[in-house]
């Protein structure tokens, strides 16, 4: 190899940070003798060993720990370099990635970008579907430019984060269910019930274990029979009578306005949710800033449309 890659750096960084082959290799969406081969073709670049095995994954060596240092410093200043170049193009356009949660992906995300192309229509975004902590990772991993998501457990340090919207966390049931005439619940209440979870890395998941947790009401007390990967499949279930579950209201209110289910309020529930849109803490492209800028100033509205009947 006569020169150095950018995604060569790009996957000795990840390695380095993770410190596994696999790990980089699942962050950066490619296979484990793609990370292999980059590492190799800078270990022979450099006629160094980058990395040593150890019983806890891969260390970097006295080599590998010089690369980092100068990866690093390469990969921000060609960020930067490429940053400025697009901050002086007068027109913006290119695609803006986003990985995004359930809650934010489906009912946030597509008003916010219908209003952004309004003023700018050359803008095309490329959504990628995912829980909240995998689209922090995406992120993390510069897989995409932002995540939209419904928790920040564990990241709150690592990126710039805006208000996009909020929900409250609600109870639904099946409309024949025996809660059903009620208008609010209590925690215990619900413990009485079959109940419908999401899986545990969602955003919502993670705000029912910390809502609960604020509450000092065991988790375990739940009888859970179901988990799910999206808040539209814990809708179809409970609408046919499956159980219980609590879920974020935007997506309550339109599944209650289609008749499917009927939404109970959580007597415990007085804090609504936040949903964020995260980016780097670093310079972003002209496109991307514009983004961001437009989304401090977006008031996200909740509302559920029924349709009349004739």
């Amino acid at each position: 190899m006569e020169t150095i890659r950018f995604d060569y750096l790009k996957t000795f960084l990840t390695v380095a940070r993770t410190r596994s082959f696999s790990t980089a290799a699942k962050e950066l969406g490619t296979s484990q003798g793609t990370v292999s081969h980059h590492i190799a073709a800078l270990e022979a670049y450099f006629d160094a060993e980058l990395f040593k095995r150890t019983t806890n994954g891969v260390d970097v060596t006295e080599a590998g720990a010089t690369l980092k240092e100068t990866a690093e410093r390469i990969l921000q200043e060609a960020q930067e370099a490429k940053a400025k170049i697009s901050s002086a193009k007068q027109n913006l356009s290119g695609t803006i990635k986003i990985a995004a949660s359930t809650i934010p992906g489906e009912h946030v995300i597509p008003s916010l970008i219908a209003e952004f192309q309004k003023q700018h229509g050359n803008v095309k975004f490329k959504i990628k579907a995912e829980d909240s902590l995998n689209s922090l990772n995406s992120l993390q991993a510069d897989n995409v430019d932002f995540a939209a998501v419904g928790t920040l457990q564990g990241y709150e340090e690592k990126f710039d984060c805006i208000k996009v919207g909020q929900d409250e966390l609600v109870l639904i049931v099946p409309c024949n269910h025996i809660l059903a005439k009620q208008e609010s619940v209590k925690l215990n209440e619900i413990t009485k019930y079959p109940f419908i979870n999401r899986e545990e890395t969602s955003g919502t998941r993670k705000e029912i274990e910390h809502f609960f947790e604020n509450n000092k009401f065991p988790l375990e007390q739940l009888k859970v029979g179901l988990e799910l990967g999206s808040t539209e499949s814990v809708i179809t279930a409970v609408s046919e009578g499956r159980g219980i579950s609590i879920i974020s209201s935007i997506a309550a209110n339109k599944a209650q306005a289609a008749g499917l289910v009927i939404i109970l309020k959580i007597k415990e529930a007085k804090s609504p949710r936040k949903l964020y849109m995260v980016r780097p803490k670093r310079p972003l492209l002209k496109t991307s800033e514009a983004f961001w800028e437009f989304c401090k100033k977006y008031k996200f509205k909740n509302e559920a449309i029924s349709c009349a009947a004739d």
